[in-house]
């Protein structure tokens, strides 16, 4: 354990209401960084893909429309950070986000919120039952 003691990582990806399965643009992906940044996350990154394409300088490739979020575990981090994906996806009134959180998934959208309560209601019962969904990791372990 390192001096951030102990974190986990919550897989984010943002989508668009179509029948394409379109996900958000990277000027929308910045935006919700932004304010993820407002929270005591440890770190937040795009998710990586795999190696770069041929010929570019990056070390590596990543989706526009998912991140990476590390942060301490705990119920009530863990709860400010759905509540502001959910209260982002509200405002934004389309789209929807999935997260990702070990083997607990939450689909967040922008309409029926009293169904939207229970399945986040869900979630953290869920995530604060099963101690091994959140494991702790350290600083920098991919898996």
């Amino acid at each position: 354990m390192d001096r951030h003691g102990n974190l986990i990582e919550a897989t984010v990806r943002l989508w668009h209401d179509d029948s394409a399965g379109r996900g958000m643009s990277e000027a929308e992906t910045v935006a919700l960084v932004q304010e993820l940044a407002e929270l005591a996350l440890h770190r937040v990154a795009p998710l990586p893909t795999g190696p770069a394409p041929v010929g570019t300088r990056s070390a590596g490739a990543w989706e526009a429309a998912a991140l990476v979020i590390t942060l301490r575990t705990g119920p009530a981090l863990v709860r400010s950070l759905i509540e502001l994906l959910q209260d982002w996806v509200r405002r934004r009134d389309s789209g929807s986000i999935e997260v990702k959180l070990g083997e607990h998934e939450l689909r967040l959208t922008s309409t029926g919120r009293a169904e939207q309560r229970e399945a986040i209601e869900r979630f953290f019962t869920s995530v604060e039952q099963d101690g091994d969904a959140a494991r702790p990791r350290e600083s920098g372990d991919r898996g």
